[in-house]
């Protein structure tokens, strides 16, 4: 008989001395995108302390009492709703195409169910056919593209676009850091946090935006592990906040940054501040050793991917969003 005919499977709740195994199999499915232990338990904490849902399984070979693959299903911050998720399969590499996958994606469901879900999304990167067509055959249809870029900051010139800041702060715009603006107090940072949330609200997204808390956000972003406060950068007009852009450091890539959000204020858009601020990222990058910074942008967001183009960034493989209806919406 084959392997997957006498496949015996079995599901209990994750345990937190297992996260080495998670990352484990995680960083097997994605070698260009490894996560530290460190890395999956800080974001975890965080979902929990901000009331956000998230529930996951583990999958366990009951002949060999191994763990091989887990389930995933949560809430996403800044689109919260309470009857909207995201699920993430992951499957051990080595025992993929046995049926491992289908059976927690079932598991995955009856929790769906059980949670009386509107709506779930899936995420797969492009060059994953067989992901993406095992989530069309379960009724998941593409929703958005995120396209990832890089910039090699050992070639990247940044000389050329040295008048971006020179007529921002002739224009009376003042560069800082969150590492600065920090030193001023609570009432800095909870102009910051109002800042991020007018910025983010005009991103696109696959469902309504739901601003953070001041709370939720020094969560996810202040007490994060992973953030560089020099490398937050921040622009003021006058004692105005008008736009930012920031970066985290990596565990598993100490010369790689990744870019988080950059923006300005729909008032202050069409000067010029947004290159300025990736400007101020790039030399904050070129000066403390580091080799590159990842970046991800909605493919419908023409004018962020022409700053990243004009500055050097390469296109790399995208994710596709997905997204399947289980019931309809009350009062849509």
């Amino acid at each position: 008989m084959s392997e997957q005919r006498t496949l015996s499977l079995g599901f209990r709740k994750f345990q937190p001395s297992n996260y080495e195994r998670l990352v484990s199999i995680s960083n097997a499915n994605y070698p260009d995108y490894p996560i530290s232990v460190r890395e999956r338990r800080s974001r975890d904490e965080s979902m929990a302390q901000t009331k956000h849902f998230l529930q996951r399984f583990e999958c366990i070979d009951l002949e060999q009492d191994q763990i091989v693959g887990f389930g995933e299903v949560f809430n996403l911050p800044g689109m919260f709703h309470p009857g909207k998720f995201m699920v993430n399969i992951l499957v051990d590499p080595e025992r993929q195409g046995t049926g491992i996958g289908r059976a927690i994606y079932n598991r995955l469901n009856e929790e769906l169910v059980n949670l009386n879900t509107i709506l779930v999304w899936a995420m797969s990167k492009e060059d994953l056919p067989r992901r993406i067509e095992f989530f069309r055959r379960r009724g998941f249809v593409e929703k958005s593209r995120s396209w990832e870029s890089r910039l090699d900051l050992t070639i990247a010139d940044t000389a050329k676009f040295g008048g971006y800041v020179e007529k921002a702060l002739k224009e009376g715009i003042i560069f800082t850091t969150l590492a600065e603006e920090r030193l001023r107090g609570q009432d800095s940072l909870r102009k910051i946090h109002e800042l991020v949330q007018l910025i983010t609200a005009d991103m696109p997204r696959e469902a309504a935006f739901t601003p953070l808390t001041f709370e939720q956000w020094e969560t996810f972003s202040l007490k994060n592990p992973q953030l560089i406060p020099e490398g937050y950068f921040i622009a003021k007009e006058g004692q105005t906040y008008v736009g930012m852009s920031n970066v985290h450091r990596i565990d598993t890539e100490p010369r790689v940054l990744n870019q988080d959000d950059t923006g300005v204020i729909r008032e202050c858009r069409g000067r010029g501040i947004a290159m300025a601020l990736k400007l101020k990222v790039i030399e904050f990058g070129k000066k403390n050793g580091y080799g590159t910074i990842k970046t991800w942008n909605d493919s419908s967001n023409a004018p962020m991917l022409a700053v990243n183009t004009k500055l050097g960034f390469k296109r790399q493989v995208g994710w596709v969003m997905m997204e399947k209806i289980l019931r309809p919406e009350s009062g849509a």
